[in-house]
């Protein structure tokens, strides 16, 4: 859309926006908006703050609205919280000659985008203020400010460029991958509610017993196997399965997906509550016969438990893959992809274990000692995180069908490069800014990147139709 005015309608926005702009900086700066929306507002966000440093790994002290960190004590206060930005930018969207509908858009997407690069803006100050004194100021007034001035501006630009067209802004398929993030999250906050208050009921308590007694009868089936309440054990192990370990993320992760199944909404919630208890039950199931059946003898059980959840999430990717193409876009067929499968899987795993090896034997271990132990401990989490990046995401990337295989390995290789490179960002974070991430933090990371990216390239990487021309690739929702 070109936006074209003439220059009364120029000068009527122009002075609607002044008039605007006065009226919410005499707003922003009433002492009974600042006690009412700024101060909690500013409160809440050094919270918010805490939470993310927590997952960070860094210990901080949260009081009120002053947050303190390696010693260093940072205020948020009320002129740090973004407000006058969003006031600001919610005069020029309400001054604008657009539909009522579509203003509520902007002004919903820019009170979004300034909190989220506050965010960002406050996380950055007091992670680098904190570890290099001298860089408070630079960061405050120079990179912050940039940072809010150049993201407002261009979410008004963004939404301006979508006026008049029905949908401000977003195109039918970024409409389409909003939906389906906005429904997805619904569904992962309500299961992460629901599942913890079933796992803290009296049937959640007795399924688990259920699922530790199950599985040690179907231990016993190939192995001397004895079982004494949370106790099991074999000829090589002896593990305690206490409540604690039968609750699991990544079934809270998949669960989420059933609120965005292309099925109606009844189905979906019917799906779901069928679902529920026999995936719960299966799940934990096999993954105690899993660690206590093939846990080497003296293996950090944790370790394991984390290691079976990853082999989880990439099977369910796997089955994705032959699902969605042969299924649903039916492209190939089932025994060529199904072929296509193994070849990929054996490259990726060879090629991400290869990774872990050559970054073992490299110098850059000795770099990171922290007490006798290194970042590449294989009880760490961290230490198999880029067998977990690259294996899914070659793995992708190699079963894709409408790519040639020149395609596939140079957009593999793109891939490979990329992770490696976030690999490394994440090594330096924790070398020079004393991070020490959530395991949980990180199992996401592994779960979501390697999605996120192949979505990405699948969507605006082009490729060759019937040796003719270049076309991209039609997702649902375009």
């Amino acid at each position: 859309m070109t936006l074209s005015f003439t220059n009364n309608k120029t000068l009527v926005w122009l002075a609607r926006f002044w008039g605007l702009a006065a009226l919410f900086y005499w707003l922003d700066q009433a002492a009974w908006f600042k006690a009412t929306i700024v101060a909690p507002y500013a409160e809440f966000s050094t919270l918010i703050t805490a939470k993310i440093l927590f997952l960070l790994g860094l210990e901080c002290r949260v009081n009120g609205s002053m947050l303190t960190l390696f010693g260093r004590t940072f205020v948020v206060a009320g002129s740090c919280t973004g407000s006058f930005v969003f006031l600001l930018l919610a005069a020029v969207i309400i001054a604008f000659p657009a539909s009522f509908r579509e203003k509520l858009t902007g002004l919903a997407a820019g009170l979004t985008t300034v909190v989220l690069l506050n965010l960002l803006r406050t996380l950055m100050i007091i992670v680098l203020a904190a570890n290099f004194s001298g860089s408070f100021w630079s960061l405050h007034i120079i990179v912050g400010q940039a940072l809010m001035i150049t993201g407002t501006l261009g979410v008004f630009i963004w939404w301006a460029q979508g006026v008049g067209s029905g949908l401000p802004f977003l195109s039918p398929s970024r409409r389409f991958i909003f939906q389906k993030i906005a429904l997805y999250s619904c569904g992962f906050i309500f299961t992460y509610i629901f599942y913890d208050l079933f796992l803290k009921s009296a049937l959640g308590s007795r399924l688990q017993s259920l699922i530790i007694a199950h599985a040690a009868a179907i231990l016993s089936l190939f192995t001397d196997t004895t079982q004494q309440g949370e106790v099991i054990s074999t000829a090589r192990n002896s593990v305690k399965v206490v409540h604690a370990c039968l609750s699991s993320p990544v079934l809270v992760l998949f669960l989420g997906t059933f609120f965005i199944l292309p099925i109606s909404r009844l189905k979906r919630i019917l799906l779901y509550i069928i679902g529920f208890l026999p995936l719960y039950y299966a799940y934990n199931v096999a993954r105690i016969i899993a660690l206590v059946g093939f846990l080497p003898s003296g293996q950090n059980f944790d370790f394991s438990r984390n290691f079976f959840s990853q082999l989880v999430v990439i099977s369910a990717e796997l089955l994705f893959s032959l699902y969605y193409w042969v299924g649903i876009r039916r492209l190939t067929s089932l025994k060529k992809h199904f072929a296509t499968i193994i070849t990929a899987t054996a490259i990726s795993i060879g090629i991400a274990f290869l990774t872990i090896r050559l970054l073992q034997n490299c110098a850059i271990p000795a770099l990171f000692i922290d007490a006798g132990k290194t970042f590449y401990n294989p009880g760490r989490s961290l230490s198999l995180m880029p067998a977990f990046l690259i294996f899914p995401g070659l793995f992708l990337v190699l079963t894709t069908p409408v790519w040639s295989l020149r395609q596939r390995l140079g957009r593999g290789l793109i891939i490979y490069l990329g992770f490696i490179f976030f690999y490394a960002l994440i090594i330096a974070a924790l070398f020079f800014l004393g991070f020490k991430p959530h395991p949980r933090l990180l199992k996401a990371i592994n779960v979501l990147i390697p999605s996120i990216s192949y979505y990405l390239i699948l969507k605006y990487f082009p490729y060759e139709k019937n040796g003719a021309g270049k076309s991209s690739i039609e997702l649902p929702g375009r």
